[in-house]
């Protein structure tokens, strides 16, 4: 939107057009109440803001990108494909861990070697482990361990002692 041309007019003609400032106030010639804020600092190339949308240096952020941060969702615009048939993705999470809400001992940890623990009240319990010779599955507190290693094709476990 530009701005009118005052050029030559008169205040008194022109005075609901001015702006006037009072620290955080803005208000227009009548003295009508504009904007109230605090500002620390905002410095910006590029920034619009309106109703719905926030574009910062031309990108836009909007009251949809806000409500799937809410409900847990991601806001990614690249898609993956996971595999099986899955293709073109883009709610995708990359955490490092999923932690409890009220237990900071047992969480999920992914790490970057082809590694998945689930740490319960702080003792690894479920390892699943992608590593080149090494791999194995294992469930168990350390004591009492279900541990899955080599090549299991065919198998029916219905109790006994093996």
């Amino acid at each position: 939107m530009a701005l009118p041309d005052l050029t030559g007019q008169n205040i008194q003609n022109t005075y609901q057009r001015v702006l006037q400032t009072d620290g955080g106030i803005i208000r227009d010639g009548t003295g009508s109440l504009l904007i109230s804020a605090s500002f620390q600092h905002i410095s910006a190339s590029t920034l619009e803001v309106d109703a719905n949308t926030i574009f910062i240096g031309g990108v836009s952020f909007n009251k949809g990108d806000l409500d799937d941060l809410k409900e847990g969702k991601t806001i990614n615009t690249v898609t993956k494909d996971l595999g099986e048939g899955d293709t073109g993705k883009a709610n995708i999470i990359r955490p490092e861990a999923i932690m409890h809400p009220d237990d900071n001992s047992t969480y999920s940890k992914y790490t970057t070697t082809g590694r998945i623990g689930t740490f319960v009240s702080g003792t690894l319990f479920h390892d699943l482990n992608l590593n080149g010779n090494n791999n194995y599955v294992r469930i168990g507190d350390g004591n009492t361990d279900i541990q899955l290693k080599g090549n299991i094709n065919d198998a029916t476990l219905d109790g006994g002692t093996f």
